[in-house]
This record gives C-alpha cells, structure tokens and sequence, in this order.
C-alpha cells in the first residue's frame, strides 16, 4: 500500500501552518506514508474563479496522484496528538471518508456566522439539492442538516477515480451564485458534502469524530456560560485549531492541541 498525506498552501506560509506541516509530516514518517506540502500549485483555481478554495481536491484533478492508494487531504490548521501513532490509512472508509461538525447545527440555529452562513440558509442550500438533485441530504439527531468538514478527507483510489466524474468545480459555482448563495454555500465544503451524496456509486463513510475534534470560538446566544466549543476527548488523535483571530506559535498550538484549557500558558480573547 502507496498512501499520501497531502496539504497545501497559498502565498507565505502562517507560523501556524509551519508547525501542522511539520508534525503531519513527522506523523507521516511513523506510519510509513509519504508527505507533500503544495506550495502555490494553482492547478484547482485555473479551472474555477475562487483561488485556493478547492485546491485540496487537486488529487481528484491531477493524475500524479493515481499513484497512490489512499490520499488523507487535511488542512493546515489541523494538527496530530503529540507521539500520534494510530494509523489513519487503516480506518475503513469506503470510498472516501470524512468527520462532522457536530457543533454547527446548534450554532447555525442561533447565530449567522460569517455574515450568511445559519441554518435558513442550510435549509436553503438543502431545498435547492432536493429540487435539482433529487436527494434528502443527512441529518442529525436535532434534525439539523449534518455538515461534513472539509478540512480532513480520505480518498481510496477506487474514491478518486469516481470523484474524477463529479460536476466541475465552476458549473457548480455559477449555479449556486445563480440561486442567490453567499460565497460559503458556493465553494469547495458545500460542493464535497453535495457530491459525496448525489453520486450513488460513492461509498461515502461517517469517520470517527476523533480524526477532526474541532476548538473554535462560539458566537452568539450558546457562548454564555462557555465561549470554546472543544471537542477534544479520549479518541482524539487530529485537532482541528479554528480559534481564529490570533498568531498562535508552536508553543501554543502544543498546548492546545495536547493539554487541557486549564493548563494553557498564554491568554486569549475571543
């Protein structure tokens, strides 16, 4: 077996990106996988108009991958637990897999995020796919549409392959801006969880939440008696750090991404 961690970047890369590419790549050291930081490749954004947004799937657009047998795509805010040595190629995930973000039905309910994104425009987003797709899109236990982060995906070959007849990125980003969508609703994330569920040959897998525990400030009404919504626990082994707003140093993102709030050494603000 070939696997690949593949992670990319525009432009200069954040203190913060330099310590998740360093530990991937040391994490892809350990469980015997290559590494690939994609500095400006600009191969997504020469067939689409929004730059950067869908590079992660340069592997479903570039044959150079094909060598491969799994590619885990993950962002450069995501981090490893520290000595993480579970192997992530050795989830069974179908086709492709991905993590929820359990937190943002809650969060859409009572707060617009961004400027556009809440759940009247999820409800939105999700009528528009039923009317022109045919399809009833997942939903949580709150009847919440479920959201599928794109910051940490794995393909299989067999998961590229078909991924490789999914509408192109730009077809789909004219027609959700025709339907009036605010940019969110319009790019790679929305795009990934529409894809994944109109192509009836893709054998989309739910992965442990574990392999993409998000922390990430919360807005509105739910940030009174706690402003971190922090999915850390027991199975956590990649932190998802979306605590924006700061310049975070390897120290910090240590602390964060290993260590419980109550031993954090810095200050912060939300």
């Amino acid at each position: 077996m070939k696997n690949l961690i593949y992670q990319v970047w525009a432009g200069k890369l954040s203190e913060e990106a330099k310590v998740s590419s360093k530990l991937m790549k040391a994490y892809a050291e350990r469980i015997g996988a290559d590494y690939i930081l994609d500095l400006n490749p600009n191969i997504a954004s020469k067939i689409c108009d929004v730059p950067m947004y869908f590079e992660w799937l340069n592997p479903i657009i570039d044959d150079r991958f094909l060598k491969y047998d799994k590619i885990l795509s993950v962002d450069l805010d995501v981090f490893p637990v520290e000595n993480l040595k579970e192997n992530i190629f050795e989830e069974d995930i179908g086709d492709i897999g991905a993590c929820t973000e359990p937190f943002q039905g809650k969060q859409r309910a009572t707060v617009t995020v961004g400027g556009h994104i809440n759940r009247q425009n999820d409800e939105k987003w999700a009528a528009v796919v039923k009317k022109n797709w045919g399809i009833s899109l997942p939903r949580d236990e709150d009847d919440n549409l479920k959201v599928y982060n794109a910051g940490m995906v794995v393909f299989t070959k067999e998961g590229i392959e078909k991924a490789k007849e999914w509408m192109p990125f730009q077809e789909y980003i004219d027609f959700m801006r025709n339907k009036g969508f605010g940019r969110f609703y319009t790019v790679d994330q929305n795009y990934f969880h529409l894809m994944v569920f109109a192509n009836a040959n893709i054998d989309f897998r739910e992965m442990n939440n574990g392999w993409n525990s998000q922390i990430h400030y919360i807005r509105g009404p739910l940030a009174i008696t706690n402003n971190i919504n922090d999915e850390r626990n027991e199975n956590t082994k990649f932190v998802h750090v979306q605590m924006t707003g700061h310049t975070w140093n390897e120290q910090s993102l240590y602390e964060i991404v290993n260590l419980p709030q109550s031993k954090w050494s810095f200050k912060y603000e939300v």
